[in-house]
């Protein structure tokens, strides 16, 4: 049993059904609170109350509606949020994407494929 992980609470935007699902079981067993979301604008909700309480966002790109780089730029905006950690877990390696990610301050860009569930949990967690 781990006794230097402490548990961290994991906005989560994904909107794959799920892969969200196996994302919340997999943090929830490790001790951690998440709160799920499938699309930006909730996730721009949940952030009014719970900010302050946040550890990290796990960030899809590929969104309905506000797609995640959108999302990032919107919350950067903010004084409140420009601190937050933001990991990007997407299916899309463009190097585009990982530019404009890093400009609006990331702490890392994942690409889905190239990891397993438990490595991607772990990674995110790391930062968190």
């Amino acid at each position: 049993m781990e006794t230097t992980t402490s548990h961290k609470t994991v906005l989560l935007l994904e909107d794959d059904k799920a892969l969200n699902r196996a994302i919340v079981l997999k943090l929830e067993q490790g001790g951690n609170r998440v709160i799920s979301t499938m699309r930006a604008e909730e996730a721009l909700e949940v952030l009014n109350t719970e900010h302050p309480k946040i550890d990290i966002i796990w960030l899809d790109l590929l969104l309905p509606g506000m797609n995640g780089i959108e999302f990032l730029a919107e919350i950067r905006k903010k004084p409140e949020y420009k601190d937050l950690k933001v990991v990007i877990c997407s299916v899309s390696g463009r190097e585009e994407s990982k530019g404009v990610a890093r400009e609006l301050g990331v702490v890392d860009y994942l690409v889905k494929s190239d990891y397993d569930l438990n490595t991607i949990v772990g990674k995110v967690l790391s930062y968190a």
